[in-house]
């Protein structure tokens, strides 16, 4: 075969990846041009099976993936080492075998899954494992629950026989989430001291597709703080012992859910209708109520109507609007009076864990960093003509001016999206936080993770917990003005002549950035997390809301006369007959 053949395997061959000049849908920063098309020689810079052929021969049988009668040894060389190469790349492998495919053969029948369970227990638990979502997705959530039981029963069955590629090349990022989701996690069932009781709807919202929802990266949040609610020794069952009620909604992921715009319009006036149909929403006039935003803007109809007077925990202070529906719409504008401070929260998006951990793993110490500053992402001038289109009518031009003034300089990373996103972060002292279509912006938590100090280029954002943390203390706020060479000579005189200070900066993001990870990989997330953090405002808002009247509920006529009869009696009520709605 031409070219290095350590490169085709997964469907890539020479043929379509070499000719005319390469295929850049074949190549990452490892799978290079040069390495796979010119380089016939150089296979070892390639990644390799960690195992040597007497590894695997002294290896107990469950973990030799030799092959059986359904899956072979080529399905599982080629599932281990995209495993191995999402580390190094992230989930955004362009590699990756087709997992569903790859679990039917598995999953043909009862004695192929048994045959591959002794051949290769650890690929068929990480293969299923990942695979759950999709399941969940086409077969349901208990069908789902069924197949995390089965994972975690092969996994008990092979316990002893772990080898370097279950331990080193299985990315376990990639379904280390599932504990929390399942409710296994024992270290998320917590209640503080005085927070309050929840109630969470149940089956009324229709949120059981929270493995696939899950997968909507940042906006997950809808997901996890559901979730969490949920398994949170606040919860309570009892709807009269409960100070709030929690709705629960994946609005952006049910967005997402359908191409078609109508059937998305559709999808969320059934949601709309499910939300206005909560039995308990009008006792206390909602504001006994905590509804969740996790996106840039709050698409649910009719929100304001529902919820206007509720709790509302939003990424977003200043949702988009527009004047028409999504794909139609002519004209866009940031709400500037749907956040009520004195009520609602800022929550942080979620950082997803593959990413979270390949930013910690790959954060260099400070004094190492070779990038003054560091940015990629999407931008007005993108290529892909969506994501340009959702930048352009936003208006957003602080990340081109970032690109046009500042690119060219040698010691700045600043651009597209790029492969090893992870590792220019995690490179940089500054990591540039520009707005997106909204005024929030992932990259500063995303930052945090990287241990760079986060620059904060969005002049309306507003920041969560910031009753809790002192965002002055460990990040910089940046005119969007002035996204040009005045930046770079102010954060150069910082490095150069105030190295202290940022030195102490870095140190206290470190410090504070637990509150903003949802998968508490540092401290217990009963000491410090997003989730304590939202039970805590919670707590003080409970005590702060105001007591309002309990609407009465009217069950027949006669009552309602008794009730007007009544109010007619103490107010000595006159009817004019010629204005029947005027008091006299």
């Amino acid at each position: 075969m031409a070219g290095n053949a350590a490169c085709w395997r997964g469907g890539f061959s020479f043929t379509t990846c070499c000719a005319a000049g390469g295929n850049p849908e074949c190549f990452d920063s490892i799978y290079t041009y040069e390495v796979c098309c010119l380089d016939t020689k150089n296979v070892n810079a390639l990644p390799q099976d960690c195992r040597t052929n007497e590894d695997v021969a002294s290896s107990p049988r469950k973990a030799q993936c030799r092959g059986t009668f359904g899956v072979t040894k080529d399905d599982w060389d080629h599932f281990f080492l995209a495993h191995q190469l999402s580390q190094a790349l992230g989930t955004s492998y362009k590699g990756w075998p087709d997992l569903m495919a790859l679990w039917q053969k598995v999953n043909v029948s009862s004695a192929s899954l048994e045959a591959a369970e002794e051949d290769c227990a650890f690929g068929v638990v990480a293969l299923l494992l990942q695979s759950l979502p999709s399941i969940e997705k086409l077969h349901g959530s208990l069908t789902a629950l069924r197949g995390y039981r089965l994972a975690y029963r092969i996994l008990g069955g092979a316990a002893g026989s772990e080898d370097c590629r279950w331990n080193d090349m299985v990315n376990h990022a990639l379904f280390g989430h599932l504990d929390l989701l399942m409710g296994t996690e024992q270290r998320f069932h917590f209640c503080p001291e005085g927070a309050p009781k929840i109630y969470v709807y149940d089956k009324e919202m229709k949120t059981d597709s929270f493995l696939s929802c899950a997968r909507t990266g940042f906006w997950a949040s809808e997901v996890y703080l559901d979730r969490f609610f949920r398994q949170s020794k606040c919860r309570t069952h009892d709807p009269e012992k409960a100070e709030l009620f929690f709705v629960p909604a994946y609005l952006t992921c049910w967005e997402l859910q359908f191409s078609n715009p109508l059937a998305r319009q559709q999808r969320l006036r059934d949601a709309a209708a499910a939300a206005a149909g909560l039995p308990f929403l009008r006792r206390r006039e909602g504001l006994d109520h905590v509804m969740l935003f996790g996106a840039s803007a709050w698409q649910l109809p009719g929100w304001r109507e529902l919820f206007g007077r509720s709790v509302l925990l939003a990424v977003e202070s200043e949702p988009i609007e527009s004047d028409g529906i999504p794909e139609h719409e002519t004209h866009c504008w940031h709400c500037k009076d749907c956040f009520q401070p004195w009520k609602d929260l800022v929550v942080p998006p979620l950082t997803p864990l593959p990413a979270e951990r390949s930013l910690l793993a790959k954060s260099k110490p400070m004094l190492e960093r070779k990038f003054l500053m560091a940015w990629h992402g999407q931008h007005a001038e993108s290529t892909n003509p969506q994501v340009r289109r959702a930048y352009v009518i936003t208006n957003e031009t602080v990340r081109t001016s970032l690109i046009q003034e500042l690119s060219h300089l040698s010691d700045v990373s600043l651009g597209s999206p790029v492969s090893d996103y992870a590792g220019i972060m995690g490179n940089a002292k500054f990591c540039l936080c520009p707005k997106g279509a909204s005024s929030y912006t992932s990259r500063v938590f995303e930052a945090l993770f990287a241990g760079c100090v986060p620059v904060i280029l969005s002049d309306h954002v507003r920041l969560p917990f910031d009753g809790l943390v002192n965002w002055t203390d460990f990040s910089i706020a940046w005119p969007m003005e002035y996204a040009d060479l005045s930046l770079y000579n102010y954060l150069k005189g910082l490095w150069d002549f105030e190295r202290p200070k940022v030195l102490a900066m870095q140190a206290k993001a470190q410090e504070l950035r637990c509150w903003f990870d949802y998968f508490a990989l540092e401290q217990d997330p009963k000491d410090c997390s997003p989730y304590l953090a939202v039970l805590l405002a919670l707590r003080a808002k409970v005590a702060h809301l105001p007591r309002p009247r309990r609407v009465p509920v009217l069950r027949n006529k006669e009552e309602h006369r008794c009730v007007c009869a009544w109010w007619s009696w103490v107010f000595e009520v006159k009817i004019d007959k010629g204005s029947p709605n005027r008091l006299k």
